[in-house]
């Protein structure tokens, strides 16, 4: 859910993406990391895809084969309940009393964004006290449909199998801190959240492409070009908090899966896995074997 960027639309299929040479070259987006006979696979995902997208790449499957536990970002059951889509709503409006966006941006800006809402067929009126990440999200999602996008996630996917197949699921964060993140996306920068953000929508088309050829095909290096760049550049405080804060924090709790017998097949947003601040790079610093899963 969490992982939208002022590149949103990339973000919110990719949940960011950064690369670490040692995987530019592995063609595949599922690595094996292990302690000693302890393992843990780690699978970088895209948290929306089209029908035509499956079936996933073989290596996903030999993975949950061998898992007996899946790990995901968050606990997707509770957070596709009621009570938490309730509290998702209520987080992307601005509390009573409080200026709303068309008090933070410029007033050009703001016309804009009711001229794209409205093109939408969404009421002008239903943008009061919409915080941008309310205004983002809708949007985006009503541009993936339009591209295609019509199936479930690779997160959603393999929760639902594991349901079925009856393997435990667990999260990295609670869904009170992917709450947080939601509520604070673009806070203190409206101007340019929202005005690179109502770009991205003109370009979804060729963009989804793209993204999915790579993720495919491992080419860690292309999804860089394609998300990081921007954000690394345009936004560095947000690089921080949704990538290199969230990587620090899931670090220690894969490294105490390394220590027991279970194996867990750990799915978080392909941005996550690598990089300089990513996984993929921490966990070779932490002097653990780290290989590419072959088709």
């Amino acid at each position: 859910m969490v992982g939208f960027t002022a590149r949103l639309f990339r973000a919110v299929v990719l949940c960011v993406v950064s690369v670490v040479t040692v995987t530019a070259t592995a063609a595949t987006s599922v690595w094996k990391v292990s302690s000693g006979d302890n393992v843990v696979y780690v699978g970088g995902t895209l948290h929306v895809l089209r029908q035509s997208d499956y079936p996933l790449p073989p290596e996903f499957d030999r993975a949950y084969q061998h898992a007996d536990k899946l790990v995901f970002e968050t606990d997707l059951e509770q957070l596709h309940s009621a009570e938490v889509l309730q509290r998702m709503q209520q987080a992307v409006r601005y509390p009573e009393g409080i200026s709303g966006l068309d008090k933070r941006v410029s007033a050009p800006l703001y016309q804009r964004i009711v001229r794209v809402w409205t093109q939408y067929g969404l009421p002008a009126e239903a943008l009061e006290r919409l915080r941008p990440s309310g205004i983002v999200i809708t949007l985006t999602m009503l541009n993936l449909k339009q591209v295609g996008v019509d199936a479930q996630g690779i997160d959603d996917f393999y929760h639902s199998r594991a349901t079925a197949d009856g393997k435990p699921v667990a999260g990295l964060e609670s869904v009170e801190q992917q709450i947080r993140l939601l509520s604070g996306m673009g806070a203190g920068d409206e101007e340019k959240f929202m005005r690179i953000s109502l770009d991205e929508l003109d370009q979804s088309g060729g963009i989804i492409n793209e993204m999915v050829a790579a993720w495919r095909g491992g080419r860690l290096a292309d999804l860089e070009h394609l998300v990081i760049d921007d954000m690394r550049r345009e936004s560095p405080a947000s690089f921080r908090t949704l990538m290199v804060d969230r990587n620090q924090q899931w670090l220690p709790q894969i490294d105490a899966m390394l220590r027991d017998r279970p194996v867990e097949f750990v799915l978080v947003g392909s941005g996550h896995l690598a990089g300089k601040e990513g996984l993929i790079n921490q966990l070779q610093q932490r002097g653990y074997r780290v290989e590419p899963v072959a088709e």
